[in-house]
């Protein structure tokens, strides 16, 4: 019975990735587009079979956008606008066929819009500190892995031109993020992944969301401000992993985003088509 609920699951995601390809691609034709590169190294030291310590810094650079209205004259890009870091520790346990993983990490995320025009201003740079714990739960089927990642993005601090006083920056908002996943490997070295994920805000900071600001042309929420309540944003990834060794490994993803006006009957703002690499590194220590 539970192998039959998987598969069923399986079935259910690819009908989901599909048709969400197909209407965004039918809401966004006249709506701005983007497309990006999406880098990560990602260190990962195993401490012993129940603990592992993980070291992840990313980049993110735009080197073509459809709307150009909000880009400097003489810029047509964002070029790089984001810096990540994530770093903490992992628990994992593993139960026959089930494997489960619970990190719990510090996210640094940086924001360079010094591209962002705002009147004769630019946006400068913003970051904010966040608390991400994700568990994590992966169920071999067959040869298949199903993956069902969930993300709770905790928002603690942003910092940024609009918001004057220290106690705007100081804040608290939780972003939910579902990720369901299917691995399959075509080769001993080769893995075909597609996935997809939901964003939906759950928490809003009370002193920063409900802000009139005359100094922004739009309402400060979502990243890099504090989260929005109800659901804003999907990702679909697809892509392979490339595996050279037991401890080295190449993930290369193309991911399709669309992002949602919540205020505006949940009508499509934008997509951004990502290349992505991750680059995997395991240290065994034990």
């Amino acid at each position: 019975m539970f192998k039959k609920l998987c598969k069923l699951t399986i079935v259910l995601l690819l009908a989901v990735m599909v048709s969400g390809v197909f209407a965004g691609n039918a809401f966004a034709e006249k709506k701005q587009y983007t497309g990006r590169t999406w880098e990560y190294v990602n260190f990962t030291a195993l401490l012993s079979p129940n603990w592992a310590f993980v070291v992840m810094p990313g980049h993110r650079y735009e080197y073509y956008r459809h709307d150009k209205s909000k880009i400097k004259d003489g810029e047509h890009t964002l070029q790089t606008f984001m810096y990540e870091l994530f770093v903490g520790p992992v628990y994992i346990k593993k139960f026959d066929k089930l494997t489960f993983k619970l990190p719990v990490w510090y996210y640094y995320m940086g924001f360079d819009f010094s591209n962002l025009a705002l009147g004769t201003d630019d946006f400068g740079y913003l970051y904010s500190h966040n608390i991400e714990v994700l568990p994590i739960f992966e169920y071999k089927l067959g040869k298949a892995t199903l993956v069902s990642r969930t993300i709770f993005h905790n928002k603690v601090y942003s910092h940024n031109k609009f918001y004057d006083e220290a106690k705007d920056k100081k804040g608290y908002s939780l972003l939910l993020r579902q990720l369901l996943r299917i691995n399959y490997p075509l080769t001993e070295s080769i893995v075909f992944t597609i996935a997809d994920e939901v964003f939906y805000g759950l928490v809003e900071d009370d002193g920063t969301n409900d802000a009139d600001d005359n100094a922004a042309p739009f309402k400060l929420v979502g990243e890099p401000f504090y989260a929005q309540e109800s659901f804003n944003k999907n990702r679909l990834y697809t892509g392979f992993v490339f595996k050279f060794t037991p401890f080295i490994s190449l993930s290369t993803q193309y991911i399709y985003e669309t992002n949602y006006i919540v205020d505006d009957d949940y009508k499509l703002k934008d997509r951004n088509h990502y290349a992505q690499f991750t680059l995997n590194y395991v240290m065994k220590l034990y």
